[in-house]
């Protein structure tokens, strides 16, 4: 009882703390597709961006997953950024599906976009990067041979990802798992029990906290259990060497593959 009681604050706070982003009532689903090109733009060299909880924003943060794109634009990468929880609200989509199902859709949605504006070569393949909730819907993705084939995936990178359904990893294409030790939210054991597997690497920052990689959370967002007196418990916090360590392995994982 201590155990779900614990999680239970954990996740109260972790939700409450990342607020989802408000989609206006006359939004279009397109409004939440952004594709930035590389330096040396080539339409075969592709990745998505699928960020977590709060969308592309990280509470008042409008640019830490543009700034990561950057990183990859001058390896010669570029970026769709998919704010597929805002843009699947605004899709208006009238189906009862589950969230892993909600995030493909929208990544497919993306994709074609994408292709039918000739940002990216309609038979190339490229790969997904996926924060934090992504993981719902990656995870159960590297699983499947026929989606990936579908979307032209070849390969996936994760930073602590989400995997609220417990689903063994059995990746059918290269996997970059990146987690903190210290994570509340996305447990390292949990990491270990379920995303073990061959063709995926794990990567523990031993230090990190939820949300490493974040410079806007350099301060960190935390609770007491007794307010005023209790050690700090943080939930979200920077780490800047292993951010740097993390988007060095991520380049060189998306540039090898």
């Amino acid at each position: 009882m201590k155990t779900i009681l614990k999680l239970l604050l954990v996740f109260t706070l972790f939700t409450s703390c990342i607020p989802m982003q408000k989609v206006p009532k006359d939004a279009k689903m397109t409004d939440f597709f952004h594709f930035q090109k590389a330096k040396d733009y080539d339409a075969s060299k592709w990745a998505v961006f699928l960020p977590g909880t709060g969308g592309l924003r990280i509470f008042k943060d409008t640019t830490h997953y543009y700034n990561v794109a950057e990183k990859l634009n001058a390896a010669d990468i570029s970026v769709l950024l998919v704010d597929n929880v805002a843009a699947y609200k605004a899709s208006k989509r009238d189906v009862t599906e589950e969230e892993p199902a909600q995030i493909l859709w929208i990544l497919g949605e993306a994709l074609k976009w994408a292709k039918q504006n000739g940002n990216i070569k309609p038979d190339s393949e490229g790969s997904i990067v996926g924060w934090s909730r992504a993981g719902l819907g990656l995870i159960p993705l590297a699983n499947d041979t026929s989606e990936l084939k579908r979307l032209n995936i070849k390969s996936i990178a994760l930073f602590y990802p989400a995997n609220g359904y417990e689903i063994q990893l059995e990746p059918k294409v290269p996997v970059l798992i990146m987690t903190g030790g210290k994570d509340k939210i996305v447990k390292v054991d949990d990491i270990l029990k379920y995303l073990i597997a061959e063709n995926a690497t794990i990567q523990v920052y031993d230090d990190a906290y939820h949300g490493y990689d974040v410079a806007s959370l350099k301060k960190g967002k935390y609770f007491r259990f007794i307010p005023f007196i209790s050690k700090k418990q943080y939930l979200l916090k920077y780490d800047e060497e292993a951010a740097k360590e993390s988007f060095e392995e991520l380049i060189k994982f998306l540039k090898n593959k």
